[in-house]
Formats: C-alpha cells, structure tokens, sequence
C-alpha cells in the first residue's frame, strides 16, 4: 500500500505501518575500497534508512564509514553526513548495524545531481561487507 510520510514524501508501507523503501542503494565494500561515489541522483529522493552488515571486520586497528550527501562539485569529505555517529568496518561479524538518521530533515532530501557517497577514516584491513541507503521518490 502506499502512504505518504511524515516528510510529504510517498512511500510504500512496510511490516507492521513501517516505511517501505523503493529504491535500496547498496555498496558491497572490501578492504581496498576508498572513499567514493555509490549513487547519483537522477530526480528527487528522502534518505529513509541506512544499514549495513559486516561479514569479515576489518583488522587494521579503528575504522569507519560515514554515509555523506555531496552537490555536483563538492568533495565528499566536504559533504553532509547523513546520519549520527558512524559505520563501524571493524565491528562484529555477521552482525547488522542500522545507522540512526540524521534529525536534521533537509539532510535527508537529495535533490538531482546529489550524490550518495562512502566516506572511510582509518584502515580497512580485511574488512568486507556492505552498506545499504534506502530511498524514496519524492
């Protein structure tokens, strides 16, 4: 069924009234990956989640990904962290982490020509998992 978020934005519903996502983002990372782009924005869209799963922790000593918003022409260190605190590369194996959003509503919204990107801090040795964004037309 479809409904309309509290943003104004239509989504699809999900398990017990939950949010629904239409289009699911995915980065399947390995220790070699370096900050980049994941997703570009062809229309606009709202941020409705952020997860991911760590299927080998890295070894490396700490490290972390940031999920960021970026405008055509801005560096993605320079972009919006789209969520609080941070994806831990070096966490638990096989275990989900789901990022909390940020409460800041316009962080959320992508615009055309936006783009998703991964942004790491420290060493990744071995780690390999995956980060998903899910998204919804607005």
């Amino acid at each position: 069924m479809i409904r309309q978020n509290d943003d104004s934005s239509l989504g699809i519903e999900g398990v017990a009234g939950g949010k629904g996502g239409f289009v699911p983002v995915t980065l399947n990372y390995i220790a070699t990956t370096v900050d980049s782009t994941i997703f570009t924005a062809d229309r606009h869209y709202v941020v409705q989640a952020i997860r991911g799963r760590v299927d080998v922790a890295g070894t490396g000593g700490a490290c972390t990904a940031v999920i960021r918003k970026a405008a055509s022409g801005t560096a993605i260190t320079s972009g919006t962290a789209l969520h609080s605190g941070s994806f831990n590369l070096v966490g638990t194996a096989n275990a989900q982490q789901a990022l909390t959003l940020s409460t800041t509503a316009s962080d959320l919204l992508l615009a055309p020509g936006d783009s998703l990107a991964y942004d790491l801090t420290g060493t990744a040795t071995s780690a390999v998992g995956n980060i998903t964004v899910f998204l919804c037309p607005a």
